[in-house]
């Protein structure tokens, strides 16, 4: 139950399952100790297969860590141009609403002159018309 509740690979797990049986049948034999060569054999085995596994596991470690590295600083180049891009974008705007202004300002003031000067051209015109007919009445 170990062996497939872990995340470990299936020649690491078939491995650490054949030592697990192997002190099994050790220990089903007769009471007492094990001869010290096979011992040391089968201990042996167990360590290094678990050595393997911690190394297997902490370059796994070292990759997820630089691979979160790397997003995180992709993420933040991202998030900065995404900011750079809308404060440009809102300099950009500000400057068009003065514009706008301006211009709105500067037609408002035409339009002014527009309504004085076409007044005098109308009176302009009264007062050649007046002139002209006294001019042909005397």
């Amino acid at each position: 139950a170990l062996v497939q509740a872990s995340k470990i690979s299936v020649a690491d797990a078939t491995q650490l399952t054949s030592l697990l049986q192997q002190r099994s049948d050790a220990d089903d034999g007769e009471p007492g100790a094990p001869a010290a060569a096979a011992y040391e054999s089968k201990s042996g085995g167990i360590v290094d297969t678990l050595q393997d596994l911690q190394e297997k596991a902490e370059a796994q470690l070292d990759d997820s860590r630089k691979k979160e590295t790397t997003a995180a600083h992709n993420f933040e180049m991202l998030k900065q141009s995404l900011e750079d891009e809308v404060k440009f974008a809102k300099k950009d705007m500000d400057e068009a609403k003065k514009g706008i202004a301006a211009s709105e300002e500067k037609k408002a003031g035409a339009e002014g002159e527009l309504e004085i000067t076409s007044k005098e051209l109308a009176a302009d015109i009264e007062t050649k018309g007046t002139l002209h007919h006294d001019c042909q009445t005397k």
